[in-house]
């Protein structure tokens, strides 16, 4: 009996103490918790959720909280997506796809108030927004850029995507590595990669945005992508490698307006 009792009282000291395989997002429950010091909000790995700048801004750190040893629902949404499907062009829009049902954009002053005041600035971790949307029940999450490109970001990387997480002025979104994709409209190659271009940008923000869509006020470039390499970010500038794409349009009205000008002069002769 006392050997039992021993045996017990071990093992209910290993449960307590000894920290589980599953990781669970911020504050360790569901919904997070988070602590307001200094004038911002921090979460439980101490990053401030309200603003994104800085050694404890959430960009682009935030990704960290829910992938390798963090890692929790989101992550495990894109294995699923990696297990379903044989094609990566296939899983790559699939997963896009998927975002873009279950969430739906929101501006956090809108949806967001902590300690009894809307919040103007701030951002969710994937794991965070995966638990906010239901299949069953057809709830959708709520967030604006930033936490769908981490949602993004942490599902992609899930399935097995190279991700670089993307801060533009006044916008956040993703790109992933898929160079064999042909539906892109910019093809981006970034400072630190001597594979050239083959990054494609990942826009989460509207139900209809197509895989590898680059928006046009970013074709300049004028943005910074955090690539992470062996638990540290690396900003990189991107520089467009590829703009044939983006150029269709511009040499079809150039044939446009030659075929225009060929068929005024054919006009004059023919009326001479």
């Amino acid at each position: 009996m006392t050997l039992l009792k021993t045996s017990t009282v071990f093992f209910l000291i290993i449960l307590i103490f000894v920290p589980q395989a599953k990781a669970i997002t911020s504050g360790g429950v569901i919904p997070p918790t988070f602590t307001h010091k200094s004038g911002n909000w921090f979460d439980s790995f101490g990053l401030t959720r309200d603003n994104a700048d800085g050694n404890d801004g959430y960009l682009p750190k935030l990704e960290s909280e829910t992938i390798g040893v963090n890692k929790e629902l989101a992550y495990s949404i894109g294995e699923k997506f990696k297990d379903s499907y044989t094609d990566r062009n296939a899983i790559a829009e699939a997963i896009l796809k998927y975002v873009q049902t279950w969430t739906q954009y929101g501006y956090d002053s809108d949806n967001v108030v902590m300690g009894g005041e809307a919040q103007e600035e701030w951002a969710w971790n994937a794991d965070e927004m995966a638990h906010n949307f239901n299949e069953t029940t057809g709830a959708v999450a709520i967030g604006d850029c930033e936490d769908l490109a981490f949602l993004c970001a942490t599902i992609y990387d899930g399935a097995g995507f190279e991700t670089a997480m993307i801060s533009a002025p006044g916008h956040c979104a993703l790109l992933i590595w898929l160079p064999d994709y042909q539906n892109a409209n910019v093809y981006w190659t970034l400072s630190d990669d001597s594979r050239g271009a083959g990054w494609i940008w990942v826009e989460s923000t509207g139900s209809q945005n197509p895989l590898g869509w680059t928006p046009s006020d970013f074709f300049d470039g004028d943005w910074t992508a955090y690539t992470l390499s062996n638990g540290v970010y690396n900003a990189q500038t991107p520089v467009v490698s590829d703009t044939s794409s983006t150029g269709g349009s511009d040499n079809l009205d150039l044939l446009i307006a030659i075929g225009f000008f060929i068929l005024v002069i054919l006009s004059r002769m023919f009326r001479i």
